[in-house]
């Protein structure tokens, strides 16, 4: 049957038409009344990538091209079947103690009506599974979305307290660029590994594998067989050449250099450990658990902290390269790895008690990973584009102090982490966490617009864009108004002239926050469709206008060459929100755009009532205790109370809904309001 994507006003047998125009009469729109539905990180669709492209058959036609296999089927249990636990299908004459029923005979080639029936049967329970993960995930969405952002809020909060301690035990000098950088860089290589062979591929396939007569068994060992010996043949040669990486890939001259490659050896084995935990996290979410791997992280930030503390308690803070003993290296780099390796053995347990039983298989051919490949090879050959452009700016960034004169204080690749760490706390709290949770929803609506339209694809594209939109858009104003004491109050161990320059970089990745998070969404969005192609020339895109601004950056007074990388932030993020947005509208055949701008401009409008008397407060405040620490803290609190009524006040002038939807299923959850309400 050719596919023909559901116009605008057409209805599915089961489903009324719709009205062309978003928010029709008496349509409350995409957003929930209950308030917002937010899951976790999975799958990708069961389509080829690129326009138009027809079905390849999904996971359900692909098993006439496996050699047949005994057909079992679940009892009727109301439980999703974990990875690799077999189909059973109830039989007719099954008694009514709940017996296990036993498996029926293997399906073959000239089977009788019976074995067909069978074969129906077995399609359809394969399919029952799916509305089932489908159902769930929508039924436990807000508790879900509520355990991964609970998890991700700790561990940030810690995370920060992690920053502010290793701020205070290397400052913001050459020996914070030297951890930073070192410690920075098994992220690069985890990204290439994460994102282009075990997010956008271990994933999708463990979701599809599922609904394979065996429960995908045979087919997740031997696809986590393979992943598992990438993963450790790139550690391996990581690590052997992490002195050759530190030295192409920053400006580190010197002690800072030789201390940088000090600290790579001890953690550039964390690329093992970090592709580990991804893959188990993998086979979590997949399964539906995400308690475990929100909260993982959470035992690394522990580990880490304890090891600066100690070195603190030793050596107290050593901001010069030159004075660095083994001692001091293995502490503080053997303490990051550690924890790394703790937050990923954490998952073990988690992974026995829901059924998951691995045994490893090798041999790839002959079990449909040809379109894989393809796929992953587009995403991969992205992420490696997105990679270098980070190298690059990284690069720039670890040169400013080098080409400053002598004595004078500039932004270097330190304090541009220590803004990220900020920036980030948001971001993952709210964007991320939310994002991840649509995930494999909007994935499964792609895979059943054959038979069920574009409608729920498209309402979720919708509340992609909006949904984190009303938590990032107040946040981004509050972080730009309170930027210097936020800076100065958490990194208490830099100078006052070091916060100061670190100060507007946090303001201008403030700004760069909604843009960032819908690029996050784009990512995604193409990984559900498997658009590998679309993805690549986007990536290229937003990579290709940073760049150009980091080698502006490279050429400019190193005085503001970080504040000019940030600005390509914001810029390449924004350009390529622009096209996603549009690029989403023509697949989706409409999102309800006109909607989406108008509830970020009133977002803005709201957060701008509250960030602009925040900022006077602030001032006020720093000013009268002669720029004190105690002032910042003080600063930081006000301000964000005046900021709240500000934005409050505008939330209810400009009857904002989306927001009261988005606070409900939290109060609800810290019994601030009803349940009923």
């Amino acid at each position: 049957m050719t596919y023909r994507p559901r116009r605008a006003g057409e209805g599915s047998p089961d489903k009324p038409a719709r009205s062309r125009r978003w928010g029709g009469p008496g349509d409350a729109g995409p957003v929930p009344e209950q308030g917002p539905e937010l899951p976790q990180e999975t799958s990708a669709a069961d389509y080829s990538p690129g326009h138009g492209s027809s079905s390849h058959g999904g996971a359900i036609d692909r098993l006439s091209r496996r050699p047949e296999r005994a057909v079992h089927s679940a009892e009727d249990t109301g439980r999703i079947p974990a990875v690799g636990a077999p189909i059973r299908r109830p039989r007719a004459d099954a008694p009514a103690s709940g017996q296990p029923d036993e498996p029926t005979q293997p399906v073959g080639r000239g089977t009788s009506n019976s074995d067909e029936t069978s074969t129906e049967m077995t399609m359809t329970n394969m399919a029952a599974v799916d509305d089932e993960i489908d159902a769930a995930d929508r039924k436990n969405l807000g508790r879900n979305s509520l355990l991964m952002a609970s998890g991700t809020l700790v561990s940030r909060v810690l995370g920060m307290v992690n920053a502010m301690l290793l701020a205070k035990v290397v400052g913001q000098a050459l020996a914070a660029d030297a951890f930073r950088l070192a410690n920075t860089l098994p992220n690069y290589i985890l990204v290439l590994l994460s994102g282009g062979i075990l997010n956008a591929v271990l994933l999708p396939q463990i979701t599809k594998a599922m609904k394979r007569p065996d429960g995908g068994k045979d087919f997740v060992d031997r696809l986590l067989t393979a992943t598992l010996t990438l993963i450790l043949v790139v550690a391996v040669l990581c690590t052997a050449g992490a002195g050759v990486l530190m030295r192409v890939t920053t400006q580190l001259e010197g002690a800072g250099l030789h201390l940088g490659i000090a600290f790579a050896y001890i953690c550039m084995p964390q690329v093992l450990f970090y592709a580990l935990f991804a893959v188990l996290g993998n086979l979590l979410n997949a399964r539906g658990s995400f308690g475990a791997f929100g909260w993982a992280p959470v035992v690394n930030n522990v580990v880490a902290i304890g090891g600066e503390i100690v070195f603190l308690g030793l050596w107290g803070q050593q901001a010069d390269p030159s004075v660095w003993s083994s001692q001091m290296v293995w502490t503080l780099a053997g303490s990051a790895t550690l924890g790394i390796v703790a937050q990923t053995l954490v998952l073990l347990p988690v992974l026995k008690k829901i059924g998951f039983r691995y045994t490893p298989r090798f041999g790839l051919r002959g079990y449909g990973f040809g379109q894989v490949g393809r796929f992953a090879a587009l995403t991969f050959i992205a992420l490696c584009i997105a990679q270098a452009g980070g190298i690059y700016i990284a690069n720039v960034a670890s040169g400013m102090m080098y080409r400053a004169p002598q004595g004078t204080t500039v932004a270097g690749y330190a304090a541009y982490q220590n803004a990220m760490t900020l920036f980030q706390m948001p971001y993952s709290l709210i964007g991320f966490s939310i994002l991840t949770a649509l995930f494999p929803q909007l994935a499964r609506a792609w895979q059943r617009r054959a038979s069920a339209g574009l409608g729920d694809a498209r309402d979720l594209v919708y509340r992609g864009l909006t949904l984190p939109a009303v938590g990032i858009i107040p946040v981004a104003f509050l972080l730009m108004a309170l930027a210097r004491p936020i800076v100065r109050g958490i990194y208490w161990g830099i100078s006052p002239a070091q916060a100061s320059v670190t100060a507007p970089l946090l303001m201008l990745m403030a700004a760069a926050l909604l843009p960032f998070t819908i690029v996050t969404f784009q990512q995604q969005f193409c990984f559900a469709l498997e658009r590998g192609f679309t993805n690549l020339w986007m990536q290229c895109l937003v990579t290709a206008v940073q760049v150009g601004f980091g080698f502006a950056a490279q050429r400019l007074d190193p005085a503001h060459g970080v504040e000019i990388i940030c600005l390509g932030m914001i810029a390449g993020n924004s350009v390529l929100a622009i096209v996603f947005v549009l690029y989403a509208r023509r697949e989706m055949e409409g999102i309800g755009l006109a909607r989406v701008i108008w509830l970020y401009l009133r977002l803005a409008v709201a957060s701008l009532l509250g960030a602009t008397p925040a900022y006077l407060v602030g001032r006020v405040v720093v000013a009268s205790q002669a720029d004190s620490l105690i002032s910042q803290f003080g600063a930081m609190a006000l301000g964000a109370v005046v900021f709240i009524i500000g934005f409050l006040i505008g939330v209810k002038l400009l009857a904002i809904d989306e927001f009261r939807a988005f606070l409900r299923p939290i109060l609800r959850r810290l019994h601030l309001v009803r349940s009923a309400e």
